[in-house]
């Protein structure tokens, strides 16, 4: 049985000029069709001819449709990521201000996946495919380690485990609501974003 990281690892990362705009040119394209058509119409013959390209370019750089998948998937949690260290150069993050650095985390989040093209088939995706399972939980470990790090700079006498536990779980809360938002208008945005809010701010406070 092959290893699935195989499947989730460019094969080569290209460092040339023209190199890098064929990579970039596939990965616009995969975005292309996942955002219009779903990833279930993602494989390496629909992204070589949306992109004006031939196979062999495409199987230079990746396996299949996993490893580009991937990716954009990283890209994703990246700019996702890059909010909260955004939110941890604040001061007040978990004190008074909490709720509303919260809010704005939320809102942020919402913001940067929807303008990410295909941000929502990908997130789908990295629940969705077991190869690409990782991905999406070693985002989510980073982000509560990171948090817990800082928290425990605020206030050392806490307990790691504890906080640690705390902030995971705060993580898949959030990314729940925002996965919600995006899948359905049934719901008022900012109704749903300031209960979100309030509940992850109730678990960092219990």
């Amino acid at each position: 049985m092959k290893n699935s990281a195989l499947y989730t690892t460019p094969l080569v990362e290209p460092t040339q000029k023209r190199a890098k705009e064929t990579y970039r040119s596939l990965l616009r394209a995969a975005q292309e069709i996942i955002a219009g058509e779903g990833f279930e119409a993602l494989n390496s013959n629909a992204i070589v001819e949306r992109a004006g390209l031939t196979p062999p370019a495409f199987y230079r750089y990746f396996e299949n449709k996993h490893s580009i998948l991937a990716v954009l998937g990283r890209q994703l949690m990246d700019a996702q990521n890059a909010i909260v260290e955004e939110l941890l150069s604040h001061d007040g993050w978990t004190g008074r201000n909490a709720l509303d650095e919260t809010r704005t985390l939320l809102r942020e989040t919402l913001k940067v996946t929807e303008t990410f093209e295909g941000g929502y088939a990908l997130m789908v995706s990295l629940r969705a495919i077991p190869a690409l399972r990782e991905i999406r939980l070693s985002s989510h470990t980073h982000v509560a380690t990171q948090m817990t790090d800082r928290y425990l700079e605020l206030n050392p006498v806490a307990d790691r485990g504890e906080v640690y536990d705390r902030f995971r779980l705060t993580s898949e809360i959030g990314y729940a609501s925002v996965e919600m938002l995006l899948e359905t208008d049934e719901c008022d945005r900012d109704r749903i974003i300031d209960r979100t809010a309030i509940a992850i701010t109730s678990v960092l406070r219990s």
